[in-house]
């Protein structure tokens, strides 16, 4: 006999869905004592319960009153959520401020410095991002304190870095000049900010990544550090030229990897550039 038509098959079956069910509704009645640390539990649970309730072969009239008791637990979410925005709000603007950042924007999109963050309620976590959504930096659990102390060490690893403004400038110009010699073009062609990245990371990487280049012997820099470097970069003149960011057009945002944003102050605002080159100065 086939399980599907086998009654002890069947009632272990259905016993197991009610035992889940049951679970999951008691689950719900404890995190409902503290409904703005556990609602992300809450929301998990309630999804398991009415999918039990889904699949489970009891009495329709029950089955209403057990989904009754879900519905008004859901009416209660839309409050609940707005009690942990004002909360998280209040409390990440504080830890902020220990910082000297300010806290800006509205949810699901918060702001402070060069960095976004992206609060996820449905899955109680903050996606830090650098820039308005343009490099994701980390993940953090919707708890201020987890939020600020990530961003705190992220926030040291990209500015605390040692910075020569002559020679991070001296070598954007040999990878200018690499890249024009790759692409066929001459001094004062724009060149895309992606190739002179790239040639820009070669030049910085130590003998030993140019005799073995092995993963372990790279010198890690990415999109974020060039573009703070760029932003801290004040003197932007050598031999008799001048960097020049070429702000990027709607043709050159379509694709992340063709544009870079910069930040133009520590208020967060800044620019998309999608080419850079060298134009003569006069003397």
């Amino acid at each position: 006999m086939e399980s599907q038509d086998n009654p002890v098959a069947l009632l272990s079956k259905e016993g197991t869905t009610i035992r889940n069910l049951l679970k999951s509704l008691k689950t719900i009645e404890k995190l409902q004592k503290d409904p703005i640390n556990n609602l992300h539990k809450i929301k998990q649970e309630m999804g398991k319960a009415e999918k039990a309730l889904e699949s489970s072969k009891l009495e329709e009239s029950f089955k209403n009153k057990i989904e009754q008791h879900i519905n008004d637990i859901r009416s209660k979410i839309a409050a609940w959520e707005e009690e942990i925005k004002d909360k998280f709000g209040i409390n990440l603007e504080n830890e902020l401020k220990k910082m000297g950042f300010e806290l800006a924007g509205h949810y699901p999109l918060l702001k402070t410095s060069f960095y976004t963050l992206q609060v996820d309620l449905d899955n109680f976590k903050v996606i830090i991002w650098y820039g308005p959504q343009q490099e994701r930096l980390d993940v953090a659990r919707l708890v201020p304190a987890e939020v600020v102390n990530k961003l705190r060490k992220i926030h040291e690893s990209i500015t605390q870095r040692p910075f020569d403004s002559k020679g991070f400038l001296s070598k954007i110009y040999e990878a200018y000049k690499a890249s024009l010699y790759r692409l066929g073009k001459e001094m004062g062609d724009q060149v895309p900010i992606s190739d002179v990245l790239l040639e820009y990371v070669l030049l910085i990487q130590d003998k030993k990544f140019r005799v073995n280049p092995v993963k372990r012997n790279y010198r890690e820099y990415g999109r974020v550090f060039f573009s703070y470097d760029l932003y801290r970069l004040k003197d932007r003149i050598i031999d008799n030229k001048e960097l020049d960011l070429i702000i990027a057009t709607r043709a050159y945002t379509k694709h992340w990897y063709d544009f870079l944003w910069i930040p133009s102050n520590e208020k967060g605002e800044g620019i998309y550039i999608s080419h850079v080159k060298f134009r003569e100065v006069k003397a």
